[in-house]
């Protein structure tokens, strides 16, 4: 299955309003969809289901797996809109333990070279 263009575009704007983030996307053959932000020191997971509906979680360090989310939607746009104001308390409270430079580079050397 394709997945929802709200899942990319949500992305857009999580890497435009914190580019300090680190995603991941983990899209199934099934249709289903996990969004995994980390933000600081806080982890967050979206979980949508062309079926069943959309699930946002904060998890800790001590949160068991498979336990169910913290709130679920029918709507993926409620549960984007829920996601991000998550993110925007995080990236408030998370100030301080959020990396002060982003460093790029031009290309990657292959396995094993040395500059």
């Amino acid at each position: 299955m394709r997945t929802p263009d709200q899942i990319p575009d949500l992305m857009a704007d999580v890497v435009r309003e914190h580019p300090l983030a680190h995603l991941e996307l983990d899209p199934l053959p099934s249709g289903v969809c996990f969004l995994w932000v980390k933000l600081g020191r806080r982890n967050f997971v979206l979980e949508y289901s062309p079926t069943q509906g959309t699930g946002v979680s904060e998890n800790f360090d001590d949160t068991p797996p498979f336990i169910g989310h913290d709130e679920a939607f029918d709507s993926l746009g409620e549960a984007a809109r829920h996601f991000k104001s998550l993110l925007a308390d995080a990236a408030r409270t998370e100030a301080d333990h959020l990396p002060k430079a982003l460093v790029l580079r031009e290309e990657s050397l292959p396995y094993g070279k040395k500059q």
